[in-house]
């Protein structure tokens, strides 16, 4: 009875295709294409990585002389010209605000020099009429 089990699990086994040596050639160049694209990205990755490593590093000296320019002009400021904290914080203040409205302006610049309509020139504006009322305030 044992022989009959044997037999009927050998029987119920499916045949295993085999491939032919054709077949089997694009597959392994697909694979090692795939392979050297992994190997490439993964160079690149460790190079992007070592620049970003880099650059925070030069961003974080550049923070030091910052911090340290800051203070020495704020020392020369009370000290050596007098100033009064009071009023250097207000001339602070209104510094950052003028910083402030002048990236704002070159922002709204930089979006108007790319806007598509920009091109044409002011020749279709209409030209001023004769006894235009602002000529003579000018």
């Amino acid at each position: 009875m044992e022989e009959k089990v044997k037999k009927n699990r050998n029987s119920r086994k499916p045949k295993k295709k085999k491939r032919s040596a054709e077949g089997a050639r694009p597959l392994l160049e697909s694979t090692l294409s795939l392979h050297g694209e992994l190997a490439s990205l993964k160079k690149d990755i460790k190079k992007r990585s070592d620049e970003s490593r880099v650059i925070q590093e030069r961003i974080q000296d550049i923070e030091i002389h910052v911090n340290l320019l800051t203070r020495l002009l704020t020392t020369l400021c009370v000290e050596k010209f007098g100033m009064r904290v009071g009023v250097l914080k207000r001339l602070i203040k209104r510094i950052e605000k003028e910083a402030i409205r002048d990236s704002q302006i070159l922002h709204l610049e930089s979006l108007y020099n790319l806007s598509p309509g920009n091109s044409r020139k002011s020749e279709d504006a209409a030209p001023p009429a004769k006894d235009d009322p602002w000529e003579d305030i000018s």
